[in-house]
């Protein structure tokens, strides 16, 4: 029966990731079940606390990460205890090195590896900087290197390449804190530009060639450089969707949200009917509309500047032969997509995760926290889940049965049975 119990915890875990933006607050809940992930929610809340990753209000932000997990816990009907926090790769630094681990047993094992990770942080870093992530590049047994973990490799010693990615202090420390002080625990963190070229698997495919990643949002742009399977920079470039926002606001002086939906969903420059009207609305002065037309026109300076911006950081890169995938916010608007594609003369795509109830590519940086997490959960054998299993379960099955404890299979037969029964009459 103890065995039965173990097994069931190890196939079926439950992750809860958070990450802090300078407008939102995002949370994503997922479930580890049978070697695959199933998204439970995924949850945006407003907040205003932080400016150029800068804490300008904690105890408002406190408030808003309290508030944001009450109602993303009510939704799933069991408190979030544990968070994976995502941090922002700001002031980035990577520090490559190279850790010997002598295998006593003549075997190599996970706990070997797991040696060589705990020897790497005690290396020293900048101090304006702290380790966030050791990435294991590669391994060398018997002269032979490798990208896979060599578990049961007969040999008396492994060479484990590692590149401890490391975030400025002050901003972790601050992230850090204010979700410790709203009442969670903080499982792990993990950078947002390592966990995107994780889960989008960008890191074998940058084995043949460079990718250059612009993680898009409302204010900054993450500009990361992939090669020969590391994360080799990240570069932030304060210049994102809000420029072509705030163009739009005072040139028609609409509510943030509805602009915000306007620029993502509705600029079309092959547009079938450019005189549609895309939004109206009234005021003192009467009624108002926009039309595509209209709309097109007054996001195309803006968003030729944006990306006359990036592809001028970009270049010296994509001179060498590498290739742009675009995520993030920004993802969300085709027609900056197109208009990188023009301008960059290479190829250029877009990315955000398929799995069923994540399709938004402002999500993939916490999505891909779970893959990150997965990997060490692997390596040590942790047993952890974000909420309490046997109540979340116990919950999903009383949802299972109605007032009368009939279940859901049972009501669905009486219903067809009903429906029969008066065809007959």
């Amino acid at each position: 029966m103890l065995k039965l119990l173990c097994m069931s915890n190890n196939i079926k875990q439950i992750y809860a990731a958070l990450e802090l933006c300078e407008n939102e607050i995002r949370i994503l809940v997922g479930e580890y079940f049978n070697t695959r992930f199933n998204i439970i929610r995924c949850d945006k809340y407003t907040t205003k606390a932080i400016s150029d990753f800068k804490i300008m209000n904690k105890e408002g932000l406190v408030n808003d990460i309290k508030d944001s997990v009450a109602k993303t816990s009510q939704k799933i009907g069991a408190d979030l205890e544990k968070v994976l926090l995502v941090l922002p790769a700001y002031n980035f630094k990577r520090f490559p090195l190279r850790s010997k681990v002598v295998i006593d047993s003549g075997v190599v094992r996970k706990e070997d590896i797991a040696r060589a990770i705990s020897n790497s942080l005690q290396s020293n870093v900048d101090k304006d900087v702290m380790v966030v992530n050791p990435m294991i590049v590669k391994y060398t047994v018997n002269g032979i290197s490798s990208r896979r973990l060599p578990e049961k490799e007969v040999c008396n010693e492994v060479i484990v390449d590692i590149d401890l990615l490391c975030a400025d202090i002050g901003v972790c420390y601050d992230y850090v804190s204010a979700v410790e002080e709203s009442g969670l625990q903080v499982l792990d963190i993990i950078l947002n530009t390592y966990a995107i070229a994780k889960e989008a698997s960008l890191f074998e495919e940058s084995l043949n060639k460079s990718i250059i990643v612009l993680d898009i949002h409302r204010s900054c742009t993450y500009l990361s450089l992939l090669s020969k399977g590391k994360l080799v920079s990240t570069e932030i470039v304060f210049d994102g969707l809000n420029s072509l926002i705030n163009k739009v606001y005072r040139t028609y002086s609409i509510p943030y949200n509805d602009i915000a939906k306007l620029v993502k969903y509705c600029v079309n420059y092959e547009c079938e009917y450019p005189e549609d009207i895309i939004y109206a609305w009234s005021d003192q002065n009467g009624t108002n509309t926009i039309t595509t037309s209209m709309l097109n026109a007054t996001m195309d300076k803006p968003l030729n500047d944006l990306c006359d911006k990036l592809v001028t950081m970009c270049k010296p890169i994509i001179d060498t032969g590498a290739s742009i995938v675009i995520t993030g916010e920004g993802q969300q608007m085709s027609a900056l997509s197109k208009c990188m594609i023009e301008k960059a003369g290479c190829d250029v795509r877009s990315y955000y995760p398929d799995t069923i109830g994540v399709r938004d590519p402002s999500f993939t940086a916490l999505y891909g926290s779970f893959f990150v997490y997965r990997d060490k959960v692997n390596m040590y054998d942790l047993d952890v889940s974000c909420i309490d299993l046997l109540k979340y379960d116990s919950i999903i099955d009383q949802k299972k049965l109605d007032t009368e404890g009939e279940t859901i299979t049972t009501k669905i037969r009486n219903l067809f049975k009903q429906y029969i029964e008066k065809g007959d009459n």
